[in-house]
């Protein structure tokens, strides 16, 4: 982007865009071949995007390019502007055929109206009665149509954002949002609050809002209540008397601290048996993790049943104990562990930052998932009974990629290079009947009096990973 306070347009500005996109897009060109002089912010920027882009650019991932100009004035773009930038488009091409380009003069009118097309951060709530006031924040009962005006966009569509930070999904055929659906439509029974337990709502700051009672609260957060939300949003949406004086109970905390926010969030999240992963959701990591998946036509589910409740098709879902067991038969080799103790890995500090590493890239875990998959897809087509794929699962995905990689040990950088799609039958079936003869032969001296193997502590005990480590330092290279 380019921000000019000129009077207009200036075809001398926009060629500094193809000198830009030059420096940039050209991988191989060092910093001291650049064409012009860069703000140090900028060469890191640049510098942050080659090596990035450079890991996965042989994979000729979908690039876009928009180049965007903006002045405060009400000018338009004259010819000699807008021939300078389509040489400028045409520079993007050229370093990659397939990318799309853009380039948008802005003027005091587009700015405007990008201003009001972005959704508001504030949002006003209406209180029922005056709320009890602390130095934490306010608590207070709020009618249950007002709150239905709160979690609304301007389009009528409930406010995704308001709940980035809630680590439940949304689970519409569990037996207590149904209770909630039929307290609802009742309207004859005891007050809605006294029968739910209310909503959260985290914010950095609140301010004064015109109206009687009204709060105007900042970029809120509702980090506990997303069922009562939704179903109260349901119940409206679909024809909810507008008129109904009944109340739900609601909290509002102001708190710029992370730590304190963080705290707040796992605590008012612990009153009902969560997954151990559900309370990480929020975690930088995973909201990478998710944009990351998009791309490739996945949806990390960070919050369980979210992409499920906006009818994404099941076998696009990624969950985020997946990828934990992908990372961890691969990378980690210790499908031993990704078989019988995988929430170790969410539960415990330590193990859980030995897979979720600001040292791996957002492309390694894609591959690793990737990866798995196209294991299981092999492992669909093979007439066995489901014990013993649910075992060997995690040591053949071990193996293949050991196999793909001629190497005995795990090696992210080259992992990040496999593409799943092309893995050859011939290296799954030969890793599929290597791993199958190990966990034969250590199930056949597990047999206990009666003769009976006892394949689910081959899987889950440490001998079969040993045994097949052996075999692969055997057959390869220890070089790492």
């Amino acid at each position: 982007m380019q921000v000019k306070s000129d009077e207009g347009f200036s075809p001398i500005a926009v060629d500094k865009f193809y000198w830009f996109v030059d420096d940039l897009l050209d991988l191989d060109r060092k910093k001291a071949a650049y064409h012009s002089t860069y703000h140090a912010d900028l060469i890191t920027a640049m510098r942050i995007f080659k090596d990035k882009f450079g890991v996965v650019v042989g994979e000729t991932p979908p690039l876009d390019v928009e180049c965007i100009y903006v002045v405060r004035k009400d000018v338009q773009a004259n010819q000699d502007c807008l021939k300078s930038a389509e040489t400028v488009k045409q520079r993007v091409t050229k370093y990659f055929p397939q990318a799309k380009s853009a380039f948008r003069f802005v003027n005091a009118s587009g700015l405007w109206a990008q201003v009001q097309a972005r959704p508001p951060k504030k949002k006003v709530l209406t209180w029922a009665a005056q709320p009890m006031s602390t130095q934490e924040g306010e608590i207070g009962l709020v009618k249950l149509s007002d709150y239905y005006a709160f979690i609304r966009d301007e389009d009528g569509k409930i406010a995704e954002r308001f709940f980035d930070s809630n680590v439940r999904g949304y689970w519409p055929t569990s037996e207590i949002n149904k209770q909630i659906a039929d307290t609802l439509r009742a309207n004859n029974g005891p007050e809605f609050w006294l029968l739910n337990n209310g909503i959260t709502i985290l914010t950095e700051k609140t301010g004064t809002a015109s109206g009687f009672l009204a709060v105007e609260i900042h970029d809120p957060q509702i980090v506990n209540g997303l069922q009562t939300s939704r179903q109260i949003y349901s119940h409206f949406s679909a024809g909810g008397d507008t008129d109904d004086n009944r109340r739900v109970l609601v909290r509002v905390i102001k708190s710029g601290d992370k730590t304190i926010r963080d705290e707040v969030i796992r605590c008012t999240n612990s009153q009902n048996k969560m997954p151990e992963e559900a309370l990480r959701a929020t975690d930088p990591i995973h909201r990478e993790l998710e944009q990351a998946f998009h791309t490739r036509g996945l949806y990390y589910d960070r919050r369980k049943g979210h992409y499920r409740d906006q009818g994404k098709p099941v076998d696009q879902i990624v969950s985020i104990i997946e990828v934990l067991q992908s990372v961890l038969s691969m990378v980690l080799q210790r499908p031993d562990e990704a078989r019988a103790r995988p929430r170790d890995y969410v539960k415990y500090n330590e193990p859980y930052k030995s897979v979720f590493a600001s040292k791996y890239s957002l492309t390694l875990y894609i591959k690793t998932t990737e990866i798995c998959r196209r294991v299981r897809e092999f492992l669909a087509d093979k007439q066995l009974e489901p014990i013993h794929r649910r075992n060997i699962y995690f040591y053949l995905c071990m193996y293949v990629c050991c196999e793909l990689t001629a190497s005995a040990y795990a090696v992210p950088s080259v992992i990040e290079k496999l593409d799943a799609s092309k893995i050859p039958d011939h290296n799954l079936e030969d890793s599929y009947v290597r791993v199958s003869k190990k966990y034969e032969s250590l199930a056949e001296k597990s047999k206990d009096s009666g003769g009976e193997k006892d394949y689910d502590s081959v899987a889950k005990g440490p001998n079969l990973l040993k045994a097949l480590q052996v075999d692969l330092k055997r057959r390869f290279s220890k070089k790492k």
